[in-house]
Order: structure tokens, then C-alpha cells, then sequence
């Protein structure tokens, strides 16, 4: 029978969810909720004496279970690569070296749904004297 699909999701107005619907094996569609992306993580960089830091933080995303952290040491639209994942809190200190960077989280609910990467944050500067949000 051919007709046309409504989806109402029941998710209240503040929700940072989105639905997505996916086809199944006998050729009909249900309705999944995604989470969103994590809203505008912030980083900021910690001057220990030694091995200086930047702390990634962010907002929880409603169900999620774990997080993925992102970084580019290019620019904040360069190529990221995965630098923490299974995160189970909303934030993250880095071990980096002297450089440049910038992050991006995903939120994930279980093994099987994946946020859009959060938008990236300001650049963090690591140099051998200090540690500065540009």
C-alpha cells in the first residue's frame, strides 16, 4: 500500500534532538531520534610549571552515553582527528605538545547513533613559555 509518512515525534521544545528516518528491510520507514551536536564547547589552556594543558569542556547532550573529542592542529576548518573517545563526562584535559589547536566534540548514544561534530572551538597556542586562548 503506497501513502504518505507523518512523523510526530514526541520531544519537547528545549530537546537538542533531531529525527532521522531510515529505511528497514521490508521497505518501510520508522522514525529515530539523533542527538544533536554538542553546543559550542569551549577550551582554555592550564600553565602547570611543567606539561602545560587545554581543558575542553562542553554542555551534556540528553542521552548521551559518551563523547568523542576532535582535534586540528591546522585551523578550525582543517582536518580533525580523534584524540578521546568514550568520554563519559562533558569534559576533557588534553596532553599535548607546543602548537596550535583547536577541538570539536560528538555526542554518541550507545555503539549505534553519532552526533554532528559541535562547532569548533577558538585556537589554543601552546609554546614552551605559555598556554593562551587566541
Amino acid at each position: 500500500m503506497l501513502g504518505s509518512l507523518a512523523i510526530a515525534p514526541a520531544v519537547d521544545a528545549a530537546s537538542n534532538w533531531v529525527v532521522h528516518v531510515a529505511s528497514t528491510n521490508s521497505g518501510e520507514a520508522k522514525a529515530t531520534v539523533l542527538p544533536a551536536a554538542p553546543a559550542s564547547p569551549a577550551a582554555a589552556c592550564t600553565s602547570p610549571a611543567s606539561n602545560k594543558t587545554i581543558k575542553v569542556t562542553w554542555t551534556a547532550v540528553t542521552h548521551a552515553t559518551t563523547y568523542t573529542v576532535y582535534q586540528s592542529t591546522t585551523s578550525a576548518t582543517g582536518t580533525y582527528t580523534s584524540v578521546a573517545t568514550g568520554v563519559t563526562t562533558t569534559s576533557w584535559t588534553s596532553g599535548t605538545t607546543a602548537g596550535n589547536y583547536w577541538f570539536k566534540v560528538a555526542a554518541l548514544i550507545g555503539t549505534t547513533w553519532t552526533s554532528p561534530e559541535s562547532a569548533a572551538t577558538t585556537e589554543n597556542t601552546i609554546s614552551a613559555s605559555s598556554c593562551a586562548a587566541n
